[in-house]
């Protein structure tokens, strides 16, 4: 196995999780109705990984931790399923926001069209991440822009760490995410282009469930891709596992 971390660990609950780089990991897991979000990975052979998952800390997700953490499962899913050589990585994340702006909308924390959501960046104001990032000896390791290749400086595809081509054995993190973060839905709420497709009503309601990131690595075949992580991430396996606990 790993001898040591390939980077400082997060582990986050509840609100916290929508810290994207937190390194507190001080809090007691003292509410059944929130989740913990733990990334970290270690090195193996020189090579890192980096994996993360999100669970509840009761028995069960609760209905709103649920719905949310879902959705980020389905992004990770219609993602990993698109991943193979000559794909643009860029379009791996354009998919994972469309996926999660058909979530928001069927939870009505989304309003309007599709199209226009797409159109106006508003799932990057609950993702402002990549999808991913290449790994090999460097957790995120090098490569992700080649030269002369310029960031795309729209909410979320701005935090891209890669815009390339996937090609047979490179490795990549896909770890989709949802957070409710005060500042960024502030600044949605400032503009009115991007806050005429967000019921703020519902984003309140949804705002202690924090955030979700589900992460995987996987390395790219000469057909599609391979998948490195094994960690259960279904919700019933999830709940299977906390509900030992309780027994």
């Amino acid at each position: 196995g790993g001898m040591y971390e390939a980077y400082g660990s997060i582990a986050a609950r509840g609100r916290n999780a929508a810290i994207l780089h937190y390194t507190k990991n001080n809090q007691q897991l003292d509410s059944d109705a929130e989740m913990i979000l733990v990334d970290a990975g270690t090195v193996l052979d020189n090579y890192a990984s980096d994996v993360t998952r999100t669970w509840p800390v009761g028995p069960a997700f609760s209905p709103e931790c649920r719905s949310i953490y879902q959705i980020v499962l389905d992004m990770q899913k219609q993602v990993i399923a698109a991943c193979k050589p000559h794909q643009q990585w860029e379009d791996m994340h354009i998919l994972a926001n469309r996926v999660a702006a058909q979530g928001l909308l069927d939870l009505g924390i989304l309003k309007g069209d599709i199209d226009g959501i797409m159109k106006n960046y508003v799932v990057g104001y609950f993702m402002p991440h990549g999808i991913g990032h290449l790994m090999g000896i460097d957790t995120h390791d090098v490569g992700g822009y080649p030269k002369g290749t310029k960031r795309i400086d729209k909410p979320g595809l701005r935090n891209l760490r890669s815009r390339r081509e996937m090609l047979p054995n490179m490795v990549f993190t896909v770890e989709p995410g949802l957070y409710f973060v005060d500042e960024i839905l502030a600044d949605a709420k400032a503009s009115p282009e991007v806050a005429q497709y967000i019921d703020f009503d519902k984003v309140a309601a949804y705002r202690q469930v924090g955030g979700v990131r589900i992460e995987d690595n996987i390395v790219i075949t000469e057909s599609g891709n391979e998948n490195l992580t094994n960690c259960p991430k279904e919700v019933a396996e999830l709940e299977a596992i906390r509900a030992t606990a309780y027994q």
